[in-house]
């Protein structure tokens, strides 16, 4: 597990990366999700992205399998500027590993409507 602290302006895209390292037999993903919470009991994501649904395969070599986490902009569009939390949880062949979890920190959108 890793932390890793996040920032993103509110409406805009957030994309990053990761990868997985897989063995001959080329085992990929069973699930994948992005979860932010404003707090880390609450029961409703303020967004979630899973394996199919913002969470996508980009391509493999290697050894490796990478994996890109796309938020849309509608996702944190109405969304208070502050910090929340999130985690990225995969699984693979029945096992769980959270592999990513820090802070969001959401800013203020300056730019907002301008063509």
């Amino acid at each position: 597990m890793e932390k890793m602290n996040l920032e993103m302006i509110r409406g805009d895209t957030l994309s990053f990366a990761f990868e997985v390292e897989y063995d001959e037999a080329l085992q990929k993903l069973d699930s994948a999700y992005f979860t932010c919470k404003e707090n880390f009991d609450d029961d409703a994501p303020i967004f979630k992205k899973s394996l199919g649904h913002g969470i996508t395969l980009a391509k493999q070599e290697d050894g490796k399998l990478y994996y890109v986490v796309r938020v849309a902009p509608e996702d944190t569009e109405s969304v208070e500027p502050g910090l929340y939390y999130y985690d990225l949880q995969i699984g693979i062949n029945g096992d769980v590993f959270s592999i990513l979890i820090g802070s969001l920190k959401i800013h203020s959108d300056v730019t907002i409507g301008v063509n």
